[in-house]
């Protein structure tokens, strides 16, 4: 017979890879899609700073898998720019 507890901590570890996995993929699809604003014709150079700052915070806030700070900063980033995260 298998211990119980051997199992429960093999299954929360299998989860927490996971969990963090997914996280990294949103940060990355938010990330393509600010790479994708920045050839947005005619963009203007406050809008381009909007951008370039809101990736200055996205890359480490991906490297630290903190997906929530890096959807917000490009949120913010692209809104100041006048476009929109989908």
């Amino acid at each position: 017979m298998t211990n119980p507890l051997l199992k429960i901590i093999v299954l929360s570890s299998v989860l927490g890879v996971a969990t963090a996995s997914v996280a990294r993929a949103d940060c990355e699809s938010d990330l393509k899609q600010l790479e994708q604003a920045f050839k947005t014709p005619s963009l203007k150079p406050e809008a381009k700073a909007a951008l370039d700052e809101a990736k200055a915070k996205a890359v480490p806030a991906l490297k630290k898998d903190d997906d929530k700070t890096c959807h917000t900063a490009i949120a913010e980033g692209m809104t100041k720019a006048g476009l929109t995260l989908k």
